[in-house]
Formats: C-alpha cells, sequence, structure tokens
C-alpha cells in the first residue's frame, strides 16, 4: 500500500461521530451552549456529500421558553376605548435563571410545569399583589387581573377585577406590544440583580411575536378578526369576539395552552454552505430534528431516507454545529448536556 492510498484513507472516512464533549475552545467558557465547535484530528478532503444520519440530545428545557414569559393585555376606561400605551398592561414570569437578592419576594418564576393548571398558578401568584414591583415592571398593575383553567375545555381564561374597567388581550402583533419589546431603555421590563437596590438591572428578555398570551392560549395578532366577531369588534381587542370585557366576566381565549418549548431543533453547520434555505433566510441547514418526548426526555433522531447535501466544503478542518429552535433562537442546553451526531460522507467513485 503506497503512502498516498494510506493517506486517502485516511481523509475520507465514510462516517463521522461529533461529539459536543469534545469542544474545547467555547462550551468550557460558557453556562449554557446552543453551537459547538470540533476540530478534527485529521482533514477529510475532496468529499462529494453529506447527510446527518442519527443524533440524540436530551431536551433539557422547560416548556416555555425564558424569552415567551410576558402576558400583555389592555385595560381600558371603557368598552370601545382605542388602545393606547398609556392602557398597556403586563402579566409577566421571571427567566427561570433568576436568582433574587436578599428579601426580594415580589416574584414569580418559569420553571417546570405539570400542565396548564400549574401555569396558572404560577400566573396568578404574578398577577396577586406582591407579585411583582412596578420599579422592575411598570406595566404591572397588582392584582388586576386572575387566571382560571378550565378542565373541561382545556382552556386559559382571564378576567378583570377593577369595577369599571374593561380588559381584552393584546395581540403578539399588536405595533405597541412591539414597541415595548424593543425597548432597552427608559420605561421597560427589567430584572433585578442580585446585587439588590441600587444596582444595574437586566432587560426582561423577549422576543418579537412570542409572547406569553401565545403559551396561554390567546393566540390572535391583534391585527386579525376572532373567529367569533362577525366582522364586528376592534382587532386591537385580542380576543374571540374582539371584544372588552368588563370586570368579572371571563375573556373568552381563542385556542389552547401551548406547554411544547419547541417543535424541532434545527441544526446548522458550516461545512454545508449553499445547500439548504429557511424561509427566515437561513443557509447552512443540516437537519432539522423533530423533538417528540417531553421536556427532560431524549430525543433520538434516525434519518430514514436520503438527504445528501452536495454543496459542502472540500476540506473540512473543523466543524460548526449550532442549533435553533421553532423561532430561529438559539436552542440553549446545560453543558451536562451531550449532543452526539452521526453524519455519513460519500465520495466521488462511492456516490450511489
Amino acid at each position: 500500500m503506497t503512502i498516498k492510498q494510506v493517506i486517502s484513507r485516511v481523509n475520507t472516512p465514510e462516517r463521522i461521530i461529533l461529539n459536543s464533549n469534545d469542544d474545547t475552545t467555547s462550551n468550557p467558557f460558557n453556562a449554557a451552549f446552543s453551537t459547538f465547535i470540533l476540530q478534527l484530528p485529521t482533514p477529510i478532503l475532496t468529499p462529494h456529500s453529506l447527510q446527518m444520519n442519527r443524533c440524540s440530545f436530551p431536551a433539557a428545557t422547560l416548556q416555555i421558553p425564558d424569552y415567551s414569559l410576558c402576558f400583555y393585555y389592555w385595560r381600558l376606561p371603557t368598552a370601545t376605548t382605542t388602545p393606547a400605551l398609556t392602557y398597556l398592561k403586563c402579566v409577566r414570569l421571571y427567566p427561570s435563571n433568576f436568582l433574587p437578592y436578599s428579601g426580594f419576594t415580589a416574584y414569580s418564576k418559569n420553571r417546570p410545569f405539570n400542565g396548564p393548571a400549574d401555569l396558572v398558578t404560577a400566573l396568578n401568584v404574578a398577577a396577586a399583589a406582591g407579585g411583582d414591583d412596578t420599579n422592575f415592571n411598570p406595566l404591572w398593575v397588582s392584582a388586576d387581573i386572575t387566571f382560571t383553567y378550565n378542565s373541561v375545555t382545556n382552556q386559559i381564561t382571564f378576567t378583570g377585577n377593577n369595577s369599571g374597567i374593561y380588559y381584552a388581550p393584546a395581540g403578539y402583533n399588536d405595533p405597541i406590544v412591539a414597541t415595548v419589546i424593543g425597548l432597552t431603555s427608559g420605561s421597560n421590563i427589567v430584572i433585578p440583580t442580585t446585587n439588590g437596590a441600587g444596582a444595574v438591572n437586566y432587560v426582561q428578555p423577549q422576543v418579537s411575536q412570542t409572547t406569553l398570551n401565545l403559551r396561554v392560549g390567546y393566540a390572535l395578532s391583534g391585527t386579525s378578526p376572532g373567529s367569533q366577531s362577525f366582522g364586528a369588534g376592534n382587532p386591537l381587542y385580542a380576543d374571540a369576539t374582539n371584544t372588552a370585557y368588563a370586570n368579572g366576566t371571563a375573556v373568552p381565549a381563542d385556542s389552547y395552552p401551548n406547554l411544547v418549548y419547541t417543535n424541532q431543533v434545527s441544526f446548522y453547520t458550516n461545512i454545508a454552505e449553499g445547500s439548504s434555505l429557511t424561509s427566515g433566510n437561513r443557509h447552512n441547514l443540516l437537519a432539522s430534528v423533530p423533538i417528540t418526548v417531553p421536556s427532560f426526555g431524549v430525543v433520538s433522531y434516525n434519518q430514514q431516507n436520503d438527504a445528501y447535501l452536495s454543496k459542502i466544503s472540500t476540506t473540512i478542518n473543523s466543524v460548526t454545529i449550532e442549533m435553533r429552535d421553532d423561532y430561529d433562537q438559539p436552542y440553549l442546553l446545560p453543558d451536562s448536556a451531550t449532543v452526539v451526531i452521526e453524519l455519513t460522507v460519500e465520495y466521488i467513485g462511492t456516490k450511489v
């Protein structure tokens, strides 16, 4: 066997195993990871095509992302008042990694939920007196609304508590909600640091069009008619009837609770180049892995049909893998989690 033949065999593996634990340049220096970078012991030369053959990782995430924890609603003086920023209110959960400073108890935190009723318990703690602090959430009104879960309809509704006030949910696509989500200074919703009073606060994590309303079951955009509005009402009142409701009346939901963190995880890689394209204009998609297990289960993915990518790097010295969720946000896993990927590689002369 010649030296050229030995080099060819070493540099043309047909199966590659990628293990996130082998990242020595990125993961050890972060509290959690959605990307890992692997340096290959020997370069891969002249590959023709490749695909993700298998993949496994723990679904070590909560049911609700930490960037979707703000429930927005309108608190109006009349049943026909046009919504404006002054009427927009918010009940929010704190992110799951929040650590309060000594003596601070005015919060309800994102955590594992044992179904919609358990979520309602957390929401009612956040909405009740002492559940938040207007110094950190200027859109919060103490004990203004109450959430209820109906086990027969499997829906969550909210009810206004103050006489003479009318209530309606705000849509995830409402321009005023978008303005609040985009705030980085001024009267924005913030989280106190563990250093206590006087310390620098950080902004509540939020992503456009991913409000907690969607997770609770108020899924209307605020720019579309409700299914039971029949052409009447104001779409800005984002409930099934496009109506604002007086205190004491439950505001009807238009959908059902969604306690699925993400339907799938998209795996992107630097070595796929222009082989794929998403509707969000992302390239380099290696595979889309469906999440078919509950939170904290193990995802096990097996490619059933050939899905080879041919626009790939001709020399591969390292591989970067990036994981993103349904909203194109980083799919974060703790360093205790291990992601294992098996790639199948084909070469000119071996491609069927």
